[in-house]
């Protein structure tokens, strides 16, 4: 018995440190484990992670302060400043005012110093009663700084509250892509789910001044500096303290408004005098210029200033980047040439551990050189303006009043483009939309820019609105014809009056439908001096699908890549897939007018003078450009169109004859008595008029894109005016340029249009070029 007891407690004296043995193990391997994951985790940090860390703790220690960089001159062909920067300063408010939380956390601050010892037992509801009676004097503050600004930066209190609700909207949206891209690399790095506020560290933009008036006059900046200098010692101005002014630069047009002398010798006999007219004109080149507007998100996407992770001691930094308040290119050369003429900010980062100092010096944004010479582009904007008389309608452009009340009425001014180009290498000297505005009229009135739907001056007719080209196209079917041996060079084609034989009530040519009339047997060149239709119906009928090719080939339907963002591509058939040989979906009847330049095609102005240069140099084009880059146009490409020469020879000796020979469409002018529509001398002149018909101009009252008879009002229709022009100076082997002049619902080419083109060969002669 007392054997067996001994034993039991043998056995039990064995087995309780058993199980504290156990127990021991157990505790041990969970601190191995735990150190283990710490071991781990810190290895990750060290090793795997250390860069990033690094880079973090670094980026905290780093102040950096960005340098202005200033954006790239526009010059024309003569080298003359068109656009610049210059030095000028900008009022900028910190962030925290724009919101209105500067006021509130003021306020929070002196309620709590005023009852910090109740301050834990006040419920939050009281807390806030309290705060509201300490803000109310800084808001006060604050509404007295928005009235300075207005008043002293010369802006109504609406335009202030969209500046500062466009930097607010912008700022946070840079903040919720950092912070969405922060809490993403968080989770990648954690492996498990991270709140949003671990993240959402105040951004450099929520901390910073931000400009709300730029460009500050001499006086307003001496009275702005006064303000923030008297705040150092006036609590009651302590807003003042959250204003600084900062050097900035602004974009000036040194040559958007001249005032010209013009002769008015060489004009229609009801408008010539002895005295030259004095014109102003505002807006010179404004279209193609164009000019700056505020950052928009797109542009912010499209070129952030830093990846939106914020990257490692700036290294994401794209100092060349969009912040809120840069200015980007809106429209004409400032939009297109943006990213050569837009700059790189320099900066200068101080480690502050350190103390050390780097800076990074600012890029300034490249010229731009256009082909244009602004001399000229003002001589014809003062030929084109109402005052000189060429684009009010004048008692010649037709017989008596117009019977459609709809049509321009005597005495209404008339809208338009003109553009001349060099032959040689396709440079746009000039180009003209009528009308215009200038940047000053776009600022103090909008509204007379953008809600004239009538006008629509800020259209730009040179290469945005497509015209049918009407007769002008002549001398290039004549061409592709005799090329495609659909015509030969003594043929003649026989005018009756109308195509068909079995109707004579279409497919009529003008001569019979104004005279009942007719052309008789006519050839290719007098086809094109006297514009036949039947002759132009019969070709377009011979050649049906490859006529589209062939306007392919001359560049309609096509963009130039002239070097302007707003450029349209114009309207041609679609070509099949076998190439110019076949369309799809063309008729018959499309063919036949599209012999004459009606139907399914309309072409710019800029197209219209490309056309006629590829036709001056033999059949070679070369598509027309705005910008030059050092002794060649940018983007400028050529191609031979392999015409015939036979063809070229016989469309030149029409557009020639058309203004020399006394049936000429381009001869004279039928006033008093006749005078010859081209009165400059020493040139070889070759044009061909056009009166192509126009789409009646409507007014979309209630907005939905389509015509509605009952609700919508046409406001404008009639024929659209062509003149295409060539001339050659003495000595010249071929055609030195061309002028292409259209006036909308001008009526007859010949009669409208070709005086102005006129008007421009005289003004090309005064700037030297004739």
């Amino acid at each position: 018995m007392k054997r067996s007891k001994f034993r039991g407690q043998f056995l039990l004296s064995r087995l309780v440190p058993s199980m504290f043995q156990r127990r021991l193990i157990l505790v041990g391997s969970g601190a191995l484990v735990a150190a283990v994951v710490l071991i781990v985790q810190m290895a990750r940090l060290t090793i795997v992670e250390g860069a990033v860390w690094r880079g973090r703790a670094e980026a905290a220690l780093v102040h950096r302060r960005l340098i202005p960089t200033a954006r790239g001159r526009i010059l024309d062909r003569r080298m003359r400043v068109l656009a610049a920067d210059r030095p000028s300063d900008d009022v900028c408010v910190r962030y925290a005012v724009l919101t209105g939380d500067w006021a509130y956390t003021r306020a929070r601050r002196d309620a709590y110093k005023a009852n910090k010892t109740h301050w834990v037992q006040f419920h939050e509801q009281d807390r806030q009663v309290l705060i509201e009676q300490y803000q109310r004097p800084y808001d006060q503050q604050v509404e007295k700084l928005w009235q300075t600004l207005c008043r002293e930066g010369g802006i109504d209190r609406h335009e202030l509250e969209q500046r500062k609700a466009t930097i607010v909207r912008r700022v946070k949206q840079i903040a919720s892509t950092v912070w969405d891209r922060r809490l993403q690399l968080r989770m990648e790095e954690e492996g498990e789910p991270i709140s949003l506020i671990e993240v959402a560290q105040p951004i450099s933009e929520q901390t910073a001044a931000h400009p709300l008036l730029k460009g500050v006059d001499h006086l307003a900046l001496i009275r702005f500096q006064s303000l923030i200098a008297a705040a150092a010692d006036d609590p009651g101005m302590a807003v003042w303290r959250q204003v600084s002014v900062e050097p900035s630069r602004s974009r000036y047009y040194p040559l958007q408004n001249m005032t010209l002398l013009v002769e008015r010798n060489t004009l229609p006999g009801p408008l010539r005098r002895d005295t030259p007219i004095e014109v102003a004109v505002n807006g010179v080149g404004t279209h193609f210029i164009g000019a700056l507007r505020n950052v928009w998100k797109e542009d912010v996407q499209r070129r952030p200033f830093r990846r939106p992770d914020g990257g490692t001691a700036g290294a994401g930094m794209d100092l060349g980047g969009y912040l809120p308040g840069d200015a980007v290119g809106w429209w004409g050369m400032e939009k297109s040439q943006e990213d050569r003429l837009r700059g790189v900010r320099g900066q200068v980062v101080r480690h502050l551990d350190t103390d050390q100092q780097q800076r990074i010096e600012p890029l300034g944004g490249g010229d731009v050189v256009l082909t244009v010479d602004i001399q000229l582009q003002a001589r014809l904007q003062a030929i084109m303006a109402p005052a000189f008389g060429l684009m009010r309608v004048q008692p010649w452009h037709h017989d008596g009043p117009r019977p459609d009340p709809l049509e321009p009425q005597p005495g209404q001014t008339l809208n338009g483009a003109a553009v001349v180009l060099d032959v040689q290498q396709s440079q746009v000297l000039a180009a003209v939309s009528v009308p215009g505005f200038s940047l000053q009229q776009l600022r103090d009135d909008p509204g007379s820019v953008w809600r004239d739907h009538e006008n629509q001056p800020f259209l730009n007719r040179t290469v945005s609105r497509p015209y049918q080209p009407g007769s002008t196209v002549k001398p290039l079917v004549l061409a592709a014809a005799m090329t495609d041996g659909k015509i030969s060079g003594g043929e003649t084609i026989e005018c009756n009056g109308h195509l068909d034989p079995n109707h004579n009530d279409r497919y009529r040519c003008w001569i019979y439908k104004s005279f009942n009339s007719t052309h008789g047997p006519l050839a290719g060149r007098e086809a094109i001096a006297r514009s036949c239709n039947i002759f132009f119906y019969t070709l377009g009928r011979r050649l049906s699908g490859g006529l589209v090719g062939w306007y392919d080939r001359f560049g309609l339907g096509r963009s130039t890549g002239c070097g302007l963002a707003e450029e349209v591509r114009g309207d041609l058939p679609k070509l099949g897939a076998q190439g110019y040989g076949s369309v799809v979906n063309l008729s018959v009847a499309d063919a036949i007018f599209m012999g004459i330049g009606q139907g399914p095609i309309r072409w710019t102005p800029l197209q219209a003078a490309g056309a006629y240069a590829a036709l001056a140099r033999g059949g070679y084009a070369i598509s027309p450009n705005l910008v030059m880059l050092g002794d060649r146009v940018e983007g400028q490409d050529g191609y031979d169109l392999e015409l015939d020469p036979r063809g070229v020879e016989a469309a030149m000796g029409g557009l020639e004859d058309a203004v020399t020979k006394p049936y000429g469409s381009v001869h004279s002018l039928t006033l008093l008595r006749h005078e010859p529509v081209f009165n400059i001398e020493s040139v070889r002149i070759f044009a061909k008029s056009g009166t192509a018909q126009g789409v009646p101009l409507w007014l979309d009252e209630d907005r939905d894109g389509r015509f509605n008879r009952e609700v919508d009002r046409i406001v404008r229709r009639g024929d659209h005016a062509w003149t295409l022009c060539l001339v050659q100076r003495p000595g010249s082997p071929r055609p030195d340029f061309v002028v292409a002049v259209v006036v909308e619902y001008g009526g007859s080419g010949g009669a409208v249009a070709a005086p102005i083109v006129n008007q421009i060969l005289h003004a090309m002669r005064a700037e030297g070029y004739l």
